[in-house]
């Protein structure tokens, strides 16, 4: 499998800096999502398989200050070196994901850079209404133009579950819901307060084979390694057996962790790579070494133990057989809903 630029947990990893600051809002232009120029790589149209996946990237931008030095708050999508660290994340995940068997549409939008995270809570809040308002409006503008009625499943993963997640809380119609296979939005959080508020768009999966649910998890190599970002998620699954308990998964049911490698520019395959058992409802790696993915300039919102920047390819060959998994059943379903009303 040969993928070019798509060092993105690299880029994620060294490129990212924290000033804390504030100050240098720019008024960026909104995203027109009616030209191919805010779409990464559309498919052919009419698309050409039976089920959809619309995608939102996490947190890539390279380059908190503008040009002058002052600090941003977003991205500016406008900006080639933020194209690019945003289609090389994507390129990962059309490839992994969707490869032959899924239609695969991602929007660029105006995200929030890291720095940003490090605010107050409440600050955090107010500032993702911009990238929230991008990402609902690519999601309605797929809807209309793209998605012709087929089912399709969301992924995302950090910033974008982010968004995704309040998509689902507040901006999908019933029609849509009812077309959702299912929500993969890996490395984020769903509380215990937004079940409570959301429990009939916020739906967590309990099995393998369930659907219009949300696959959720956040990875560690232990209990005490996680960040204060996703420090009160309410849900969690494993992606080795699809249990919601603490019944330890095996090494040997994990399919495969794809690692690039800089010399070959490919993704090699390691099975068996970690077991894993839920904590209160957190992913725990006891066999990952905990150095695999920790940066010192990170350790505020990522201490070492905390496997964030793996969580989209650690389990992904495991991940890319339940997709294909739930939206076979969905097929199914919705074969024999038609069957019945014909008879």
């Amino acid at each position: 499998m040969k993928l070019h630029h798509l060092s993105f947990f690299l880029l994620l990893a060294f490129l990212l800096s924290c000033s804390g600051k504030e100050e240098g809002n720019p008024s960026l232009p909104a995203p027109d999502y009616a030209s191919s120029v805010y779409w990464y790589d559309l498919p052919d149209n009419p698309a050409p398989k039976a089920v959809d996946i619309f995608y939102v990237y996490p947190t890539l931008g390279t380059h908190p200050v503008d040009d002058e030095g002052n600090a941003l708050l977003y991205t500016n999508i406008n900006k080639q070196r933020e194209r690019d660290a945003a289609h090389g994340n994507q390129a990962f995940n059309k490839t992994v994901y969707a490869a032959d068997d899924f239609n695969f549409f991602a929007p660029y939008y105006r995200q929030m850079v890291l720095d940003v995270y490090y605010m107050d809570s409440a600050v955090v809040v107010e500032k993702a209404k911009l990238p929230e308002t991008d990402i609902t409006e690519a999601f309605e503008y797929y809807w209309k133009h793209f998605n012709n009625g087929r089912p399709f499943m969301l992924l995302a993963h950090s910033q974008g579950s982010q968004l995704l997640i309040e998509l689902l809380k507040d901006h999908m119609t019933n029609e849509q819901r009812d077309q959702m296979v299912a929500a993969y939005l890996f490395g984020y959080q769903i509380t215990k307060g937004d079940l409570e508020q959301y429990k009939h768009q916020l739906l967590p999966a309990q099995s393998e084979d369930d659907l219009g649910c949300i696959i959720l998890y956040n990875s560690l190599t232990n209990i005490g390694a996680k960040s204060p970002l996703m420090a009160h998620s309410a849900v969690g699954i494993n992606p080795l057996n699809w249990k919601t308990d603490t019944t330890f998964a095996p090494a040997s049911l994990h399919k495969g962790l794809l690692k690039y490698n800089a010399e070959t520019q490919q993704f090699d395959t390691i099975p068996h790579y970690t077991s894993t058992v839920l904590d209160q409802h957190y992913l725990i790696c006891a066999d990952v070494n905990p150095d695999e993915c920790y940066q010192e300039s990170l350790k505020e919102l990522f201490p070492c133990g905390n496997l964030h920047f793996m969580d989209s390819y650690l389990y992904a060959l495991n991940i890319k057989g339940n997709m294909y998994l739930r939206a076979q059943l969905f097929l199914k379903k919705e074969k024999e809903k038609s069957a019945s009303l014909q008879n």
